[in-house]
């Protein structure tokens, strides 16, 4: 990333971040008598940045790359998440096997399933057959990025012309057919027109055009269509009960609307914030860049070693002290898998996959 970017580094630091904290206190957090649970309620948003954020970045390396093959594509996005997550199932499975005094049954159906990128939160919507392997929650929004990646590919390879008009209004279709009959296959391609949004706005930073509401014009619109009718979706099944909304905003139909309508919110803020250039971000985000190299293996190793963390337990009585113990703990593994483990094996395998 060059210096220009460096936003971005810091906006994926603070998601990563903010995500832990989510899980920490979405669910209550009093100090001093005041109520600061609000503040950490969405972890859910923050996800949807994560993908915005990933289709810049996929886009940006591969408009970059001389090489352009499957190949080469599929391995580096194959081993940028299968080297960490392997690292990260073993040792979320050597922490439960400890933590119960014996080794746990393995899960077979759900780890299948999460090893070819299947799988998503059950609770919270429809046609869902497999559930995060071990219940780490966060890996959930795996699926999407994996197949996001692997449809980038596919798009890019079929369509020679308008690719990113052609792709909103297939997202678009599969939005209608979601209403119809819901599953898997629909709902990445549904969400797909998030993260294909990251990656037009990386086109226009690649080719030094405004980034404006004009220059986003079609991923806006189509975001703003699915929107509509997934708020559609929610009046056909009669779910506008607003005075049940606090229940009901973290399920589906009203969470696929929660992600869209966020997505509208968050490319309207940011256009807002760059327009007024980008004043006072290096004071509130600027900080979280150093987040950013470890922002992955955080984000998918926070859960069991944080949030459902209990190998301390015995050793440490202090609730808080326990919880920052925790996180170093988090902190520190997340940067030896990361920065350390990741990067040699990832050296490894492509120089022997590609030599030079």
């Amino acid at each position: 990333m060059t210096n220009k970017l460096i936003k971005l580094e810091s906006l994926r630091g603070f998601a990563a971040l903010y995500v832990v904290l989510y899980h920490l206190f979405g669910s209550g957090l009093i100090l001093f008598g005041l109520n600061f649970t609000f503040l950490f309620k969405f972890g859910q948003e923050a996800v949807i940045l994560f993908f915005i954020l990933s289709g810049f970045v996929i886009n940006y390396s591969f408009e970059k790359s001389k090489d352009k093959s499957f190949k080469l594509y599929f391995s580096k996005r194959f081993f940028r998440i299968f080297i960490p997550l392997i690292i990260v199932f073993i040792t979320n499975y050597l922490l439960l096997s400890l933590n119960n005094k014996d080794w746990v049954t393995v899960d077979w159906k759900n780890l299948i399933g999460n090893l070819f990128m299947l799988q998503d939160i059950s609770i919270s919507k429809p046609a869902v057959l497999f559930d995060s392997f071990l219940d780490n929650l966060p890996l959930w929004s795996l699926s999407y990025e994996w197949w996001f990646y692997i449809l980038f590919f596919i798009f890019f390879k079929i369509f020679k012309k308008d690719i990113s008009l052609k792709v909103y209004i297939i997202t678009i279709f599969a939005a209608i057919t979601y209403l119809i009959v819901p599953n898997f296959i629909n709902r990445e391609v549904m969400y797909l027109s998030i993260w294909w949004m990251g990656g037009d706005i990386s086109r226009l930073y690649a080719k030094k055009k405004e980034i404006n509401f004009t220059n986003l014009k079609f991923p806006i619109i189509t975001i703003f269509i699915i929107t509509i009718i997934l708020l559609f979706n929610i009046y056909i099944q009669n779910k506008l009960d607003l005075s049940k909304l606090s229940g009901l905003f973290c399920f589906h139909p009203w969470a696929e609307f929660r992600h869209f309508f966020t997505t509208l919110i968050i490319i309207s803020v940011a256009l807002i914030w760059k327009k007024l250039k980008w004043f006072g971000f290096d004071y509130t985000f600027g900080f979280f860049k150093i987040f950013a190299p470890i922002s992955f293996v955080l984000y998918i190793s926070h859960y069991f070693l944080i949030i459902s963390a209990k190998y301390l337990n015995p050793f440490i009585e202090n609730f808080i002290l326990r919880t920052i113990t925790y996180f170093i703990i988090c902190i520190i593994f997340s940067y030896v898998v990361e920065m350390i483990i990741y990067v040699k094996l990832n050296k490894l395998i492509m120089n022997k996959l590609f030599p030079k």
